[in-house]
């Protein structure tokens, strides 16, 4: 009896196939893994940033409470300071915000601790020594590919809201 190997056809096309499939769902595993370490780095720059800012603010307890927005005497407003600190990072915020505050002493002694404006609230150059002073940088983080966003809201938003918070006993 002689052996006849079946003739096997060409698979070319399967090859194909699979490595579209698996390059997809690689690149759209190594895209997401870029946009969240783009979202890490700009949280971590705009924390440093806000307390870079709000020590700015403690040691400018002097200035007019427009001095959040204002440049005086040859001195960076808070806003343009925070704004210096984050390098460029802060045009991937839209609607980038500064602002500054007292923070009411109650809440920072919760558990957990709040971060919010003292009652009645009074410009931040107001606070007396050692009051604390808040600095607040908010706005929109758009990712460069949005369909990553499901990641981070839950798939109901376009962009991640971006609230960073530092705050420091005043020297005014």
């Amino acid at each position: 009896m002689r052996y006849c190997p079946v003739a096997r056809r060409r698979r070319g096309g399967v090859t194909i196939v699979e490595a579209a499939l698996l390059l997809s769902i690689f690149l759209l595993f190594l895209f997401g893994v870029f946009e969240y370490a783009r979202l890490l780095m700009l949280l971590q720059v705009g924390t440093n940033a806000a307390r870079s800012g709000v020590r700015h603010a403690t040691v400018n307890v002097d200035k007019s409470s427009t001095f959040v927005t204002v440049d005086e005497g040859g001195v960076l407003c808070i806003k343009n300071h925070v704004k210096s600190q984050m390098g460029g990072a802060d045009t991937m915020i839209s609607g980038f915000e500064v602002t500054a505050w007292p923070c009411d002493i109650n809440a920072m002694y919760q558990n957990p601790p709040l971060i919010i404006p003292k009652s009645g609230s009074p410009a931040w150059n107001q606070a007396s020594f050692t009051e604390r002073i808040a600095v607040q940088i908010t706005g929109e983080f758009q990712p460069i590919l949005p369909g990553f966003i499901f990641l981070y809201t839950g798939g109901g938003s376009t962009t991640v809201p971006i609230v960073i918070t530092a705050a420091a006993g005043s020297e005014g």
